[in-house]
């Protein structure tokens, strides 16, 4: 643009301290969710608890909480997610619980040992290292670790056959790694 009024606003602003003028804005980047696994502690694990699990895009009542895609904790009652956004939940929660668990994990403990306690972990949380079981494990009194395992087979206060098999499952693995 050219004439007297441009000139006045471009004169005006030359005249203001720079200081004055606030800083440019600048666009916020808004945060994106990957659908690209996170590094995996154990491809087998995974594996296991999405053969265990199923995928379910939808959000479902499970006992205590809305679970969704691999077991994961669903952010709402009528979220929906893909199935490549499912498997970016699980192995980040798959490594969260491997997180938890290796702290208390004795050196030299044999690996389907550390994976039943991972998928326990993934499965039910961490309040087994405060019990029975985490003291056992802390003294790698494996046969103790075993039995209380075992223990970890109730849901709603009822003895489950989903997870009496996972249970069983993972003491399997105790001789016979995944």
């Amino acid at each position: 643009p050219t004439g007297p009024v441009p000139k006045i606003i471009d004169t005006i602003a030359n005249m203001l301290p720079h200081a004055a003028l606030p800083p440019p804005v600048k666009p916020i980047p808004q945060p994106t969710i990957s659908t690209q696994p996170a590094e995996v502690v154990d491809q087998g694990l995974v594996n296991f608890i999405k053969k265990m699990e199923g995928f379910t895009a939808k959000a479902m009542w499970d006992y205590k909480q809305y679970s969704i895609g691999y077991g994961t904790k669903a952010n709402s009652a009528t979220e929906v997610i893909t199935e490549p956004e499912a498997l970016a939940r699980l192995t980040i929660e798959v490594n969260k619980a491997y997180q938890l668990v290796k702290p208390i994990l004795p050196a030299g403990t044999p690996i389907g040992i550390e994976q039943a306690l991972v998928d326990l972990t993934y499965n039910a949380g961490s309040g087994w290292e405060t019990q029975s079981l985490g003291a056992a494990v802390k003294a790698s009194k494996w046969d103790t670790v075993k039995a209380d395992i075992l223990q970890y087979n109730h849901a709603g206060g009822v003895v489950n056959a989903g997870l009496t098999a996972r249970r069983e499952a993972e003491v399997g693995w105790f001789n016979a790694p995944l």
